[in-house]
């Protein structure tokens, strides 16, 4: 029987980061199921799913994997996932949110407590801060799924009442959906 584990590592960006990790996941027979990996001011950040067989001893799979992380200067940390049930993704409603305005803190707050409440799920979210000598500007892209027609006209009056208190610009468009 497979055992899965999230896998988080971070450290300053630098060619070969990838190779090393999963240069080792792959000596060991392990799998990754699902990733995402980004540059966040010149550090790399990956999150792994990972199978693992039963019989790989988590301890010494972990010795391996910081054994090759170190010299890079990369942190590493795992959870053992025990309810993990790999699926097939449900056919979904995506949706692209664009957020952009004046820095300030509360932006990922407000927005996401937004759809919170109006019971969206967030299925990725970019951000940055775009500076330049005339403005620095806030972008957030959000990937969500809405799955009926009514949230999506409360949702959008929720999201003009928001831009227009933090005064920033929110846009919602739907996204062509991708079954990957």
């Amino acid at each position: 029987m497979a055992k899965y584990i999230s896998l988080t590592a971070i450290g300053k960006d630098s060619p070969g980061l990838v190779s090393s990790i999963t240069k080792v996941l792959y000596e060991e027979k392990c799998n990754v199921e699902d990733s995402t990996m980004t540059i966040l001011h010149g550090h790399f950040a990956m999150i792994l799913i990972i199978e693992i067989s039963h019989n790989l001893s988590l301890k010494a799979l972990f010795s391996k994997l910081q054994k090759a992380a170190k010299p890079l200067g990369m942190v590493l940390s795992y959870a053992e996932l025990f309810s993990y049930v790999p699926k097939k993704r449900m056919p979904s409603n995506p949706y692209i949110i664009s957020v952009y305005g004046s820095d300030r803190t509360g932006i990922i707050y407000n927005v996401s407590e937004c759809l919170a409440e109006n019971k969206i799920n967030i299925t990725d979210v970019q951000t940055t801060l775009s500076k330049s000598k005339w403005k620095d500007t806030y972008i957030m892209i959000i990937e969500c799924d809405i799955s009926r027609k009514k949230s999506y006209e409360k949702l959008s009056k929720d999201l003009l009442k928001l831009a227009e208190l933090l005064n920033i610009t929110i846009s919602l468009n739907k996204a062509e959906s991708a079954d990957i």
